[in-house]
Parts: structure tokens; C-alpha cells; sequence
């Protein structure tokens, strides 16, 4: 091997800018070696980015100035916990319950007149019981008024057999009394031997049974002879000349006339229908069901009557149910089913439509809160504010099972006794999301 120094015989020795410059030749390909041998190497990528979301209630929370709390009216109430009753709201209808139309036909071919100098009755016009509509002139005879002998003696005849009736109704009605008198005294004193611990309490209800058979009796004996004493009193005659008194024709219930066949002067065979009368304090209201909904109501449970709009009336109307002729109809796939209501006041009419809130669900504990503390999203979640401070608010989600008038029921929210923002809620929501001032 030659010498360093043979290496370079004939040329100068290195200067130091030559030797500088060797240096960083040296070092870049040094350095592009090892980048080089990094490169190779594989990169690491993880399996999955976890981001840490902001807790919800640290974004939702706000605290108003005094002046801005009491600008914007906040009112809060507590959230309460009772017992509530999921309902549903279908179609029904008012009809008239059964037995309480009326049709009244003519007792005997006659002529229609007046009664007292009034008029006949106009359908809609509202009667009471036993009120006199107007009277019937009988027409005993197809050509005159005035009853042939024959006629004359089955007048007297029946009118002999109804006061031998009468009769023996007024002797119904003493021994009626009499009856009801010995049982009243027999029951006193059941109850003083039973209260004096010297009789038994056996005695007192056979005592008590025996006195309202007796009741029943005597009530039924004085209508019989009420019966009997008009029937008389109609065929009372006011002339040597045989004429029969006109019939006043009354309506044996109170309530509307549905409408009248008849007209003054007008002739009348026996048996024809002469008006008709309705009685509507008491409606029904039948409600078709769709098939698949029948399990889930609560049949035997109180129905809640509202308008068709779904908001409730005035006062709390509630109907319940009865026993009905069942009905269905199979194009709509529905049944039907009946409540009862008291319509004094209501002033329903038959054929009206209204809408009725069925119980679907037996009562059960549910936290209660106004439907004016509820706010929506555009997402569609539901949230009210707590108060969690003085003057400081709080978002919180809630789950509305459902909505019952000025009421939300929840099925998860805040805890029973916390303050929740009703009046203000929506400026809130505003505010927190830039929406208000």
C-alpha cells in the first residue's frame, strides 16, 4: 500500500477550504443514507379515533343577570309524581238511549183539536210529563159525533169496569198503607231490640225487606189508581145527548218533540202514530272501535268527553260505560261500544259527533310536569330547564309518554320536587342557542 503521502506527489496538500468541503459531502450522503432506512420502516395506524364529547349538561347550562331574569318572567314548579291514565281520543256519537223515544198513537178514531186555545206543538218544542198537547173529539160513528145506542151501552159498560177497577185500586192502596204502617212498626222495633243487644240483626233486615216489599206495593197500587181515575174521567159524558168528552192526549214523558203527524182539525183513524217525544237528559254515546284496538281499552273504565278539536269542555265531562245491544259494522273493521252521560247541561243532540278519550292503560305512577316547560329540538327530543342555581338553568333531556291537556307525562325526567322553568322556557331555549335576544 502507497503512502498518504505518495497519494498526492505532484499536487499541493489540502487546503482547509477543500478539506470543509469534503466534510459536508460526507455528511449529506451520511445523512440520505439514514433517511433512506427510515422509509423503510411501516408506518403505525391505529385501529380507531376516540373523541371526548363535552358533557351535555356543562353546554346547556345558563345563568341570567337579575334584570334579564326578571324582564323574561320565569315561573318554575316542581315536578310532581301521581297516579295517571294513558288515554286515546276517537270519534263518537250521541244517540238516544233506548226507551226514551216515545211514539203516541191514537187510542180511538177521533178529530184533532186544541187543548185550552193553544196551538199544536211544533217539532223541537220542548214538553214536560203528563203536559196536554191537544185533545181528541172521538168519532164514534163513521157518519155523525153522536154515539148509536149500541155505542152508548159499551160507553157505559167500560166506564162501569173501570170504576169497578178503580175501586178495587183505592182498596189496594188502604191495604197498601196498612201494610207499610206494620211493617214500618215491626223494623223499629227490630232496631231497638238489635241496638238494646236483645235481637238479632237476622230480625232487622227481614224486617227492612218486608217493609220495602210493602213500599213497592203501595207505590204500585197509587199509580194503578192514577191510571184508572183518568181513564174514568175521560169517559165522562157532558150531555143527556150521549156526546163523549174530546181525549186530552198528553205525553207520558218530559222531553223534545221529534216530530208530529198530525195537524188541527184533522181526522184520525185508531192506531195511527200522532207525534213523537224524546227525552235527552239522559244521551249515549256510541264509539267504533277498530277491532285491534279493543284489547288495550279499559272497558270497564270512564270515558272523558272532549270536543272534536280535542279540547276539553268547560268542565269535566266524564261518560261511563254500560251495557248496550252489541254492535259492529264489518266495513269498517270496528265495534262499538256505549257510555252513558248526563246531557242536562251538555245539550247534546242526537247524531252529534264528539270526540271521547278511552282509557288505554291502568292507572300507574308517572311523573307530572306542565306542557309549558316542554321544549323540542329540531331533532325532535324534549327537554325542560331545571333550575340548578339562583338565576342559573339548566337543560335536562325528558321522555314524554304522552300529553294530557295542560299536563306531560313523562316516563324519565328530573326527579319528583325539582324545579322546573314553565313560563320562560322558550326564551331560554332561545338564548341558548342564539335564537333570542
Amino acid at each position: 500500500m502507497r503512502p498518504l503521502t505518495a497519494l498526492f506527489q505532484g499536487e499541493p496538500l489540502l487546503t482547509p477550504l477543500r478539506l470543509a468541503t469534503a466534510s459536508i459531502l460526507l455528511l449529506t450522503v451520511l445523512v440520505g443514507c439514514d433517511r433512506k432506512s427510515e422509509k423503510s420502516k411501516p408506518e403505525s395506524v391505529k385501529p380507531a379515533k376516540v373523541e371526548r364529547l363535552p358533557v351535555e349538561t356543562e353546554l346547556a347550562k345558563i345563568t341570567l343577570t337579575e334584570d334579564a331574569n326578571r324582564r323574561l318572567g320565569i315561573t318554575t314548579v316542581a315536578v310532581a309524581e301521581r297516579e295517571v291514565i294513558q288515554r286515546r281520543t276517537l270519534g263518537g256519537q250521541a244517540v238516544i238511549p233506548s226507551g226514551r223515544t216515545i211514539l203516541v198513537s191514537a187510542p180511538l178514531a177521533g178529530i184533532v183539536t186544541r187543548a185550552d186555545d193553544r196551538s199544536l206543538p211544533a217539532p223541537g218544542t220542548k214538553v214536560a210529563a203528563n203536559q196536554p198537547l191537544f185533545s181528541l173529539r172521538p168519532l164514534l160513528s163513521a157518519e155523525r159525533d153522536v154515539p148509536t145506542p149500541a155505542e152508548q151501552v159499551q160507553l157505559v159498560g167500560a166506564r162501569a169496569n173501570l170504576m169497578a177497577a178503580q175501586t178495587v185500586a183505592a182498596g189496594d192502596v188502604d191495604r197498601g198503607k196498612a201494610e207499610v204502617e206494620g211493617a214500618k212498626i215491626a223494623f223499629d222495633r227490630a232496631t231497638q231490640l238489635l241496638a238494646d243487644r236483645a235481637g238479632a240483626r237476622r230480625a232487622v233486615d227481614d224486617a227492612e225487606a218486608t217493609l220495602n216489599i210493602a213500599k213497592s206495593n203501595l207505590a204500585a197500587a197509587q199509580e194503578r189508581e192514577k191510571q184508572l181515575a183518568g181513564l174514568v174521567k175521560m169517559l165522562e159524558v157532558k150531555s143527556p145527548d150521549g156526546e163523549a168528552t174530546a181525549l186530552p192526549m198528553s205525553t207520558p214523558i218530559s222531553g223534545l218533540i221529534n216530530r208530529i203527524e198530525i195537524s188541527e182539525g184533522q181526522t184520525v183513524a185508531a192506531g195511527a202514530v200522532m207525534f213523537e217525544v224524546i227525552n235527552t237528559d239522559t244521551i249515549w254515546i256510541r264509539v267504533p272501535v277498530f277491532v285491534d284496538l279493543l284489547p288495550i281499552i279499559q272497558v270497564d273504565q270512564s270515558a272523558k268527553l272532549v270536543s272534536l278539536s280535542g279540547n276539553a269542555f268547560g268542565q269535566s265531562v266524564t261518560a261511563k260505560p254500560i251495557a248496550a245491544p252489541p254492535t259492529a259494522d264489518a266495513l269498517s273493521s270496528s265495534a262499538d261500544l256505549y257510555y252513558e252521560v248526563d246531557n242536562r247541561e251538555l245539550g247534546l243532540r242526537p247524531g252529534q259527533r264528539i270526540g271521547v278519550e278511552l282509557p288505554t292503560s291502568k292507572a300507574g305512577a308517572s311523573l307530572v310536569v306542565p306542557n309549558g316547560s316542554i321544549v323540542i329540538d329540531i331533532y325532535g327530543n324534549t327537554w325542560v330547564y331545571m333550575v340548578t342555581g339562583e338565576r342559573e338553568y339548566t337543560r335536562s333531556r325528558v321522555s314524554v309518554r304522552f300529553v294530557d291537556g295542560d299536563e306531560a307525562i313523562l316516563a324519565a325526567g328530573p326527579e319528583v320536587g325539582t324545579q322546573v322553568v314553565v313560563d320562560g322556557a322558550a326564551e331560554l331555549f332561545g338564548t341558548e342557542f342564539g335564537a333570542g335576544k
